[in-house]
Formats: C-alpha cells, sequence, structure tokens
C-alpha cells in the first residue's frame, strides 16, 4: 500500500523541477564511480583472469573445449542456441529499451522511463570500456560453428546485457503484474540470463569467466541504478510498501497494459468466424491459382515469362545492385518482421490502451505466415533454374513470395493502425510505406532467383487480402473515440493522492 505525502510545493506528476532532475543526473554519476570502484566479484574475477590462477584457468579451457565439442556435431542445436544467445545481443537489447521507453513516454510515466532509458545507454559504455582494460582473447576451440567476434572475450558482454536489459524490463513488470505471479516472472528472468550465458559457452565464443563477470558487473550496475531510482522517487515523498518491487512505484502510477478496457474481438466468436472464413478462401483461392500456373500453363507465354524473367534478372546482376537487392529484401525477413511486429504491438497498447491492436499484428502475422506454409506445401512450385543468391531455402516452396506476403502483412498493418488509431487528416499518407516497400522486396527476391515473377504477384495478393481481412475483422476504427489511456491514468493518479 502506497503511502503518498503531499506538501504545498509538491510539483504535479508529469512536471519534474529541475532540481529532481539534476539530483538524478548526479546520483547516476555517483552510481557509476561507486560501480567502478565496488564491483567486487567482477574485480576478483578479473584479478584471477589476469594472474592465470591455475584452478580457474583449467575451468575456464576445459568447458569451451567439451561444450563446443558437444555441440558441434548437431547443426539444429548450434541453431538453438544462436537463437537464444541473439535474445542477449545488442540487437535485441536496443529493441527492448527503446520500445520500453517509448512505451512509458506514451503513457507519460517520465521517471520510468528515464530509468529505463539511462539504464540501457549506460550499458555499452561499461562493456566497451571493461573490454579495453581487459583486454582478454577469445577462446580457440577445435570446431567453431560461428564466427568468433573480434572484441575482447572479457567480461561477457552478452551476459551482461541479458542480466541488465531484461532485468529492467522485470522490475517495471513487477509493480503491474499480480503478486503470485512474481515469482515465476523472476524465475523466468533467471531462467533465461543462465540460457544465454550458457550460449555464450557453448558456442565457444566466451570463457567461464567471461560470463560470471558478465553477470556480476550487469547485476552491479541494474543494482546501483535501482538505488537511484528509489532515491529519485523519495524526492516526491512516496514510498511502497509493495513486496517484490525494488523500484518503489507507487501503484497508481504502474503502467497499466491495457486501462481503457476495450474488447479485443468486436464481435466475438463470430470475429473468429469471419477471419477463419477469410483464411479458407483465401487458401483456396491461391492453391487453385498456384496449381493453374504450375500444373496448366507451364508451357504457355505465363510460363516463358516466368523462366525469362528470371534469366534476365542474372544477366543483369552487379555487386551493386546485389548488396542493394540483399538489404532491400531484409525489410520483410524474420528478423524484421519480429521486430516490426513487435514494435507495433507494443506501441499500439500504449497508444490505445487495448489488446485489441495487439492480437490484430499477431493475427496478422501468423496468419500471413501459416496461410504461405501451407499453399506452398499443397503447390510445390520449384524455384527456378538459375544460380540463386539464397541459402537455405527450400526447393519446392516457391508459390507463393513468403517474403512478398509478409512485406504487405507487416507494413500493411502498420498502415492499418495509424489509419484506424490516427487522428490526423494525415494518416492515409502511411499507405506509401506498403505501397512502395512491397513490390520493391518483391522484385529482390525475383533478383536473387529465390522466385519467379508470377510467385511474388500471389505473394502481393496473399498479403494484401489478408491484412485487410484481419483489419475489416477486428473494426481498427473503432476505438478512435477512446480517451488515451495517458490520460485515465493521470486521472487515476490524481484521485489516488488526494485520498
Amino acid at each position: 500500500m502506497s503511502r503518498p505525502v503531499t506538501t504545498p510545493t509538491q510539483s504535479p506528476p508529469d512536471q519534474e523541477p529541475p532540481q529532481a532532475v539534476g539530483r538524478f543526473s548526479g546520483r547516476a554519476v555517483l552510481g557509476l564511480v561507486a560501480l567502478l570502484v565496488g564491483a567486487v566479484p567482477f574485480l576478483a574475477l578479473w584479478l584471477l583472469v589476469q594472474e592465470s590462477w591455475s584452478p580457474l584457468a583449467s575451468l575456464d579451457g576445459e568447458v569451451a573445449a567439451d561444450l563446443n565439442e558437444a555441440v558441434s556435431g548437431s547443426s539444429v542445436t548450434v541453431s538453438v542456441l544462436r537463437g537464444v544467445t541473439d535474445l542477449g545481443g545488442t540487437g535485441a537489447s536496443v529493441l527492448v529499451t527503446v520500445l520500453a521507453t517509448l512505451f512509458l513516454l506514451i503513457r507519460r510515466h517520465r521517471r520510468l522511463a528515464a530509468f529505463v532509458a539511462v539504464t540501457g545507454m549506460g550499458l555499452p559504455v561499461l562493456i566497451l570500456l571493461t573490454k579495453y582494460v581487459a583486454d582478454r582473447a577469445r577462446p580457440v576451440v577445435l570446431d567453431p560453428v560461428v564466427d568468433t567476434p573480434s572484441n575482447a572475450s572479457f567480461p561477457s558482454g552478452h551476459a551482461m546485457t541479458a542480466v541488465v536489459t531484461w532485468g529492467v524490463l522485470l522490475l517495471v513488470l513487477l509493480p503491474v503484474v499480480n503478486r503470485r505471479v512474481r515469482p515465476w516472472l523472476i524465475a523466468g528472468f533467471a531462467l533465461l540470463v543462465f540460457a544465454i550465458g550458457f550460449t555464450r559457452l557453448a558456442l565457444g565464443v566466451h570463457f567461464v569467466s567471461d560470463v560470471l563477470a558478465g553477470w556480476a558487473l550487469g547485476a552491479a550496475w541494474l543494482a546501483i541504478m535501482t538505488a537511484v531510482f528509489r532515491g529519485w522517487q523519495h524526492d516526491r515523498h512516496e514510498y511502497s510498501d509493495e513486496s517484490l518491487d525494488p523500484l518503489e512505484v507507487d501503484p497508481a502510477e504502474a503502467p497499466r497494459p491495457a486501462p481503457t478496457h476495450q474488447p479485443v474481438l468486436p464481435a466475438g466468436k463470430t470475429t473468429v468466424l469471419q477471419l477463419a472464413g477469410a483464411a479458407a478462401a483465401l487458401f483456396a483461392v491461391l492453391t487453385g491459382l498456384g496449381l493453374l500456373v504450375t500444373r496448366v500453363l507451364a508451357d504457355t507465354a505465363l510460363g516463358r515469362f516466368d523462366r525469362s524473367a528470371a534469366e534476365w534478372f542474372v544477366e543483369q546482376r552487379t555487386e551493386t545492385l546485389t548488396t542493394v537487392a540483399e538489404a532491400v529484401g531484409r525489410l520483410s525477413g524474420t528478423p524484421m518482421v519480429i521486430a516490426v511486429g513487435l514494435s507495433l504491438a507494443i506501441l499500439s497498447l500504449a497508444w490505445v490502451g487495448s489488446w485489441r491492436p495487439v492480437v490484430f499484428v499477431l493475427v496478422t502475422i501468423i496468419g500471413e505466415v501459416a496461410l504461405y506454409y501451407v499453399i506452398g506445401l499443397v503447390v510445390g512450385r520449384v524455384r527456378p533454374d538459375v544460380v540463386d543468391l539464397t541459402q537455405g531455402l527450400p526447393a519446392g516452396a516457391a508459390w507463393p513470395s513468403g517474403h512478398a506476403a509478409a512485406a504487405v502483412a507487416i507494413y500493411g498493418a502498420l498502415a492499418a493502425l495509424v489509419i484506424g488509431y490516427g487522428v490526423s487528416r494525415w494518416r492515409w499518407a502511411v499507405l506509401a510505406v506498403p505501397v512502395l516497400l512491397a513490390p520493391a522486396i518483391g522484385i529482390s527476391r525475383v533478383y536473387v532467383a529465390a522466385h519467379f515473377p508470377t510467385d511474388v504477384v500471389a505473394g502481393l495478393l496473399l498479403g494484401s487480402l489478408w491484412v485487410l481481412a484481419c483489419a475489416w475483422a477486428f473494426q481498427l476504427g473503432s476505438g478512435r473515440g477512446l480517451r488515451h489511456p495517458a490520460t485515465r491514468a493521470g486521472v487515476a493518479t490524481t484521485t489516488a493522492a488526494r485520498a
């Protein structure tokens, strides 16, 4: 239970006095100094590594060699390890930090946003500084399964990033979730951090001491920034008795995910039936067209056009065009679809205060992928018989183009959300994003010989019709009349403070 104490000079929650901001900045600098001086576990490991302490050196060498040998024989295991290790990489850290900061700023939780942003920005400084000072060489394993990074080995940047990035998110979420869920959330965080550290050992790019030092330094930085934030909270004379809430956030000011209580499915089961009907119709139409093009029209002018177009693009290849085509193609690759989809879901949740746009994004992406996979499996079109610039693509899944369909689906979802929930008269200009990007991505797929032109047309058709069906079924525009969730949160906070 929070015990806010008001004074005549207390500033409103959304207006920070200059002296409060100055105190936060000063504490952040002092916290960094204290970290560099007092991170005892990290410094102890560093000294042991520098002195080549034989028990630790033996453990480092044996674990790196044994784990690498155990996983090197399985490509599936290596792929899983690489996927998990990416959750502690720079890309994941930047995405999580930026989205969390923007979410909190949109909801007008400026103190929490500052905590997330400053803690995240201090992370790369610590990593670069400590790696530069330690300057330890990476492990040398018998059978490398990934490219060895060029920077220093000690401490593990992935281990440190995992603790700080996901730890910050954990601290922000703790006062929001149910008390019974909090221990499970903490356990999930610990498991994720451990898994990321383990992948660095199994992939043969770090020693045990590197990972332990990364965990120690990351925990120290997170603890210091948490203490700084608690002091900043106390500047407002606010104290919280909530269990498992190190940030001491007032419950009335916790960033509630969906305060507007808008129903997720506007028509209940009818919405589900509408989506299922649209998916079935798209499957029937695209499968029928695919079988027609590949089985009936293969030796007609259309088939000859497909093959000649694929050959023509091969003749036009240059180093510059190849670089551009590969860059454009990545705009609808799996990592980009995940990043854009997650961004759309989080930011629309912050703006609308409802789970409806989140579910809309998930259904759009998952439905497009499922339709692409099933249609491709039934049609089974072989990819162009020319020199391709791709790797690992299934040979019999050319129809329809998954990249083209994903481009329309994900960027079309962006357009649908802006048009549906936006208030500016210029919001329709966002249609230029899918209209320009999707065809460009489709052309890039023909250029690299991943698809025929008709595959791209089919992909564009699939993505367009599916995102339109989803936008229609979820009635995105019906939420424009809702009050902004930040306004509702502000009213709730003021009421709680006066109680």
